[in-house]
């Protein structure tokens, strides 16, 4: 048995939403999810879905209302939304992609005589461009993950000689 309550604490684990993964899932933005939530005749305040959507912050409460009306909106069970498995910070660029991203970067140099024509070098572009938004992505979402965690430190007090 337990002897503090902060020793209790340590062990209850937290809860996260997959919210933006189940609309991303079903092609739909928050905003829509909103709009639906909103059509079926639910008086739900938008923030409530927004910050239900953050899928890297941890959830504190969860209004029952909320997550009822989304669950309508969704067509899915409470269990496909909340989870208590922490998200995944980093998002990788499919290997396939980078490998096809790599192969025609090598035939595109100089060295390989071979230039790309329109096509591949519209391919190129493409894959360039979806590997950057992946990268800052991942540093936006380490960002703020930085910034969570430095809020909620607990100080440490200095010794006193």
């Amino acid at each position: 048995m337990l002897s503090t309550p902060t020793e209790r604490d340590r062990r209850v684990q937290e809860a996260f939403s997959r919210l933006t993964s189940i609309t991303h899932a079903q092609g739909l933005t928050t905003a829509a999810l909103v709009r639906r939530v909103q059509d079926q005749g639910d008086r739900i305040n938008p923030k409530s879905i927004y910050r239900l959507a953050d899928p890297e912050e941890p959830l504190e409460k969860v209004d029952m209302r909320v997550i009822a009306a989304v669950c309508q909106a969704l067509d899915v069970g409470i269990a496909e939304i909340l989870t208590f498995d922490a998200p995944t910070i980093i998002e990788a660029f499919p290997e396939v992609k980078q490998s096809r991203m790599e192969e025609l970067m090598a035939r595109h140099s100089l060295r390989a005589g071979e230039p790309l024509d329109d096509a591949g070098l519209t391919e190129l572009q493409q894959l360039v461009d979806e590997a950057e938004s992946i990268s800052r992505g991942n540093a936006r979402r380490l960002a703020n993950r930085k910034r969570r965690l430095s809020r909620t430190a607990t100080p440490v007090k200095p010794v006193k000689p």
